[in-house]
């Protein structure tokens, strides 16, 4: 049996606009030069529109291919040599743009792509839903494995494709979901799920999406759902960020495009070659 994919999941407050400074900071951690310590998956920050606290950054970092000996590496660097670290001109900059946070560490679970099955599979988005939520007590793994049975292959025909499916290892009431999508995919599966539920007709009838949430609701308690804007040039990020004039803006408006993105979330069998993105 391989070794455990281990992540972790860092929520940043950031200090108003900081959130795209602090961001391309990240390239400059010295971490990213020390083999088998943590690798930046991706960054995102939380798109104000969807829910969720801002100004606030979420890190999620790859801690390698050595499992829990991985890192227990990391966790040494930051402990007690952490004060003299040759590094330490990074966290100070870093302290410019944000003011504290909070950590999970996540273990992947079967069905849950590792970062290396992303590059290969070629998924990207230009919006990421992110899901934090609360379980019955020792039922995580148990619901994840109803997600990537029954969930994972509905919402990929909604265009949206996970990049974590994710035990919280330091409690027994926690799980995170991510997911790669674009906002077209993430309107319909809004409609989709009103007009089911009777709330509006904007979209069309699909019972497996309720049935999906009777089911949950056997094991989900609580939680929160955000939707995040990502990095671009991060394994499953954009190439850049988009222009944004007014004038573009109200073009696409009258058009009847307004928010669209430039490119749609890809799946294995319309990605490019593994290894063309940064």
């Amino acid at each position: 049996m391989a070794n455990r994919d281990l992540y972790l999941y860092e929520v940043v407050d950031v200090y108003g606009q900081g959130q795209y400074d602090y961001m391309e900071h990240l390239w400059q951690d010295p971490v990213l030069r020390m083999p088998e310590m943590f690798g930046l998956q991706g960054a995102f920050y939380v798109c104000a529109a969807g829910g969720g606290r801002w100004p606030q950054v979420i890190n999620i970092w790859d801690i390698g291919s050595k499992g829990w000996t991985g890192w227990a590496s990391n966790v040494d660097r930051m402990n007690l040599k952490r004060r003299k670290a040759f590094y330490g001109e990074w966290w100070d900059k870093a302290a410019q743009w944000r003011t504290g946070g909070f950590d999970r560490l996540l273990g992947g679970v079967p069905g849950s792509p590792s970062t290396e099955q992303i590059k290969a599979a070629g998924i990207r988005g230009s919006l990421f839903v992110n899901e934090i939520l609360t379980v019955r007590p020792g039922s995580g793994l148990e619901f994840l494995a109803a997600v990537a049975e029954e969930r994972k292959p509905l919402m990929a025909e909604y265009g949206h494709h996970p990049t974590g499916l994710y035990e919280v290892t330091s409690n027994q009431h926690e799980v995170v979901m991510v997911w790669a999508t674009d906002i077209p995919s993430q309107v319909r599966l809004h409609q989709n799920r009103d007009t089911t539920r009777g709330l509006c007709d904007e979209g069309e009838v699909d019972e497996r999406l309720v049935a999906w949430e009777r089911l949950s609701a056997q094991y989900v308690t609580g939680g929160d759902t955000h939707i995040m804007t990502p990095l671009p040039r991060t394994v499953y990020g954009p190439d850049d960020w988009e222009d944004a004039t007014l004038e573009q803006w109200l073009e696409q408006v009258e058009s009847g495009q307004g928010g669209a993105p430039r490119r749609p979330v890809e799946d294995a069998a319309t990605a490019p070659p593994a290894g063309s993105h940064a």
